[in-house]
């Protein structure tokens, strides 16, 4: 009788050993399952408190800047790091290229921000951020401007130099 209890305490405990191994084996596994997921929803979060709005655009009389001003009308703060990682598309239509970042403001083509209306140094919600691209553009023709955040929020639009 005791050979028997002594039996089923070590079958116990074995299993309970074994169910806790199992827990501790797998538990990572699903948490770790979420986690794309949570990924995904901050993403997409990210891109719809994003937005913003070409608000208007105009050259210097020389013809060798482009001024752009562009609105935040979402509710997402862009750092100053962000806007430096987003793109614009500028050119005559029908043959436009990238324009790279540059902080100096010195290469052609190039271009550079500053906040207009902001003090945090952030692009919050209201802000407005004045471009200015340097590059030759001729009266009489039409231009085209893509502006894309980092997080592949955009808005495009043309203006004509006269």
């Amino acid at each position: 009788m005791s050979g028997e209890t002594i039996s089923t305490a070590i079958i116990t405990i074995a299993s309970v050993i074994c169910a806790a191994g199992f827990v501790a084996a797998v538990t990572p596994s699903i948490l770790s399952a979420g986690d794309p997921v949570v990924s995904s929803t901050n993403i997409l979060k990210d891109q719809i408190d994003t937005n913003i709005k070409i608000i208007h655009a105009a050259s210097n009389p020389e013809g060798t800047e482009v001024y752009i001003w562009i609105k935040n009308v979402g509710d997402n703060h862009i750092s100053p790091n962000l806007v430096d990682n987003s793109d614009l598309f500028f050119g005559e239509s029908g043959n436009f290229m990238r324009i790279p970042y540059d902080e100096t403001g010195t290469g052609v083509p190039s271009w550079r921000y500053s906040i207009e209306n902001g003090g945090t140094g952030e692009w919050q919600k209201s802000d407005t951020i004045k471009i200015t691209v340097r590059t030759s553009v001729s009266t009489g023709n039409e231009y085209f401007i893509k502006f894309i955040t980092y997080n592949g929020v955009s808005d495009e639009d043309y203006f004509a130099v006269s």
